[in-house]
């Protein structure tokens, strides 16, 4: 039977750090920055077996919705302690689960949304399934992930050859990439860029006080950066022809949203741009970089690009809903 401990910040990072390719959706941080602009309260809780070996994470972010209750939601947890063998994962991270459902009972919360770190194979949704848990239509998440151990040149051939070819372009282009501080003018720079590309391309994406909010997270394994080109050197304007916003979170960084223009494009500054920030992460030690998403939904010309890197793509299971209803004993 494996139980819950609530932890805190300094228990929580001495572990973050023995988890494997954590994903920012369960790093403290973005915990916090959903806190400071969504009211939603987050929980950091340790997972145990029965031996009471401590075996993984998960951030809990709970929010209280007048008449009905506190609504609970885990977005790509558990993380597992420890690299173990992909099934002995799954069949932690449900064990996990069973015990965070007893939790979320006992706490009284009214309903749990999760969209568990597992992949939806059969045993997977059988298991969710016998929960209780109510498989739901959302397109689930799906992205790939670069390893970074090798030597940048063994990344750079690791690429499609198509790809490689336009990244060559645009570094010879003359454009001007730059990892910018993140401060005001240039979060609202990058920002602004990003509010127009989703007017033009009419989907929600994330929210501008999100962005801002995680640009004012801090640690020693957390980083937002930005990246901002320009067609020139000198040609610092505030409308740059390309923008880029990637997040380090423990081994791991993601590609958060990117733009470009129509002299951008042209000038293959997405490539360049992308290229940049995978070098970064890798000198920052990250030993993964997430391409940020890839899934039926995703457009065919982002996807085409994405899918260039040559990551290992990966699926999860999507989202599933238990209600906890007084009037009703859900087993």
């Amino acid at each position: 039977m494996y139980t819950i401990k609530e932890i805190y910040l300094q228990e929580w990072e001495k572990r973050w750090q023995n988890c494997q390719s954590v994903n920012l959706l369960q790093s403290w941080q973005y915990g916090d920055a959903k806190q400071a602009i969504e009211n939603w309260r987050p929980y950091r809780f340790l997972i145990l077996n029965e031996n009471a070996d401590e075996i993984a994470l998960v951030q809990v972010l709970v929010k209280n919705i007048p008449i009905i209750g506190a609504i609970a939601r885990i977005n790509r947890g558990p993380l597992i302690i420890e690299k173990v063998e992909k099934q002995n994962q799954d069949i932690i991270a449900i064990n996990g689960i069973d015990a965070l459902i007893s939790e979320f009972r006992s706490r009284g919360w009214r309903m749990l949304q999760i969209a568990p770190e597992l992949n939806g194979n059969k045993n997977v949704i059988s298991s969710l399934r016998n929960f209780g848990l109510r498989q739901l239509s959302e397109p689930t998440w799906a992205s790939g992930l670069l390893s970074l151990i090798p030597s940048e040149d063994e990344i750079l051939m690791g690429l499609n050859g198509k790809w490689r070819n336009c990244l060559r372009k645009g570094l010879r282009s003359g454009i001007s990439i730059k990892k910018a501080d993140v401060n005001t003018q240039n979060l609202q720079i990058v920002t602004d860029a990003y509010e127009d590309l989703k007017k033009d391309k009419n989907f929600s994406g994330i929210s501008r006080s999100l962005i801002k909010a995680l640009s004012r997270q801090n640690s020693h394994n957390w980083g937002l950066n930005l990246f901002i080109a320009n067609e020139t050197e000198s040609d610092q304007t505030v409308k740059p022809i390309g923008t880029l916003v990637s997040v380090r979170h423990g081994d791991t960084s993601i590609y958060l949203i990117g733009t470009t223009n129509y002299i951008g494009r042209k000038l293959n500054a997405n490539y360049a741009l992308l290229w940049t920030a995978i070098l970064k992460a890798k000198n920052d030690g990250c030993q993964w970089f997430d391409i940020g998403g890839l899934n039926k939904t995703t457009p065919p010309g982002v996807a085409h690009f994405k899918k260039g890197l040559n990551a290992k793509l990966y699926a999860l299971t999507g989202e599933w809903r238990l209600f906890n209803l007084p009037w009703k004993r859900i087993k």
